[in-house]
């Protein structure tokens, strides 16, 4: 091969190795993302539980969701 064609395989190369690089830590920043939004869901709902279960206690026969005029 000329020296030219080696140059340009060896770029090619490099520009993989950083692309490949770039790939595994996006990854990780997904994958560390998903975390995040599972434990916020949870927390989440948690909440909501928490939050209706105060209406319920705060005004008895209310129906979580609906004014307490229904």
């Amino acid at each position: 091969m000329s020296d030219d064609a080696d140059a340009r395989i060896e770029k090619l190369e490099m520009d993989l190795a950083h692309a490949v690089r770039t790939l595994d830590e996006l990854n990780g920043v997904v994958i560390e993302q998903g975390r995040q939004i599972d434990r916020l869901t949870r927390r989440l709902a948690d909440m909501t539980d928490q939050v209706e279960e105060l209406i319920e206690n705060a005004l008895p026969g209310h129906e979580a969701g609906k004014p307490p005029h229904y």
